[in-house]
């Protein structure tokens, strides 16, 4: 579904994103904003302002070095910040590389947003990033603050989500677990919420119960998650007047071939992708029951041969 970006600034509730401990207790620095959504379009510019709060305990005053990262999103669905993964990247860049903020100070400063004639309409995801430089021999940095700023940049985009693995973990299962493998992957232009429901049908297709599931936070445009969903067919139920937990069961007791859709949904849109998983349920008690109706055939085709004889 093509959607339009509206030509608007904002800036979101303050979260963290991403921290790196700080050397000591004595020693603490603070940014913020720490998350910026931010709408330009193509050939502008715009100025982010950005402040540092120097909480040092000490006098004097530290020296920061400032940086623009990359973000991408693991399939767990964490940040991951590092360079050399965003061409937008090259859009956004520090007034100065180096600021110095005394302690107890907070010293604003400029990233200055410029995106080119050709930038792409949809989401780029950066982090502006502040290192305190360490006073000692070596230069090393001993902390690092990080601010997501998600670059919307307007014009016509896609919402596309895609499934590319829904299968059980095992062939077959015997238990009242069942697990399986899901693989998301965001073949749009911009982030999107997701929900998901799987519902269990039998052999001729019709659900017995259906179950929502959780995916987490939103999936940033190009990124995969990775998730291992489990379905329960009998869950324990408290409160059910003698004092103890029941055992709700989902109506699954025959053994079979079954049918595991998953429907997501996401986006602004509301669009809508699925996928089936086939699971052959095997409980325990239907393979002795196989085991012991083979062996009593078995039993009969040897009183046969001996009576023909």
């Amino acid at each position: 579904m093509i959607l339009r970006l509206k030509k608007i600034a904002l800036y979101i509730a303050v979260i963290a994103v991403a921290s790196f401990g700080f050397t000591s207790l004595a020693q603490a620095f603070g940014i913020s904003p720490i998350k910026i959504l931010l709408t330009v379009g193509q050939s502008a510019s715009q100025t982010v302002v950005f402040k540092i709060n120097n909480l040092s305990a000490s006098t004097g005053e530290t020296t920061f070095k400032l940086s623009v990262l990359g973000v991408s999103q693991d399939e767990a669905g964490l940040p991951v910040f590092e360079r050399g993964i965003n061409t937008a990247e090259n859009w956004v860049y520090p007034e100065s590389n180096l600021v110095k903020v005394k302690a107890g100070e907070i010293k604003s400063v400029n990233f200055i947003i410029k995106t080119p004639e050709n930038a792409l309409p949809g989401s780029y995801y950066l982090g502006l990033a502040a290192e305190p430089v360490q006073q000692n021999s070596n230069g090393g940095l001993n902390s690092r603050l990080v601010s997501l700023l998600t670059l919307q940049v307007e014009g016509l985009v896609n919402e596309s989500l895609g499934i590319e693995k829904w299968n059980l973990q095992a062939g077959a299962v015997a238990n009242d677990v069942w697990k399986f493998d899901l693989l998301l992957k965001n073949n749009g232009d911009i982030e999107v919420p997701m929900q998901a429901e799987v519902a269990i049908r039998n052999w001729q297709g019709e659900e017995i119960f259906a179950e929502p599931l959780v995916l987490g936070n939103k999936l940033l445009a190009g990124s995969k998650r990775a998730l291992s969903p489990e379905i329960l067919l009998k869950r324990p139920v408290s409160n059910d007047g003698t004092g103890h937990d029941s055992v709700e069961s989902n109506k699954i007791s025959l053994p079979g071939l079954y049918q595991a859709q998953i429907r997501v949904t996401y986006g602004k849109t509301n669009q809508s992708v699925s996928a089936i998983a086939y699971i052959w349920y095997l409980p325990l008690w239907s393979k002795v029951s196989a085991g012991l109706f083979g062996l009593v055939l078995v039993v009969i085709f040897v009183f046969l041969i001996k009576r023909k004889k």
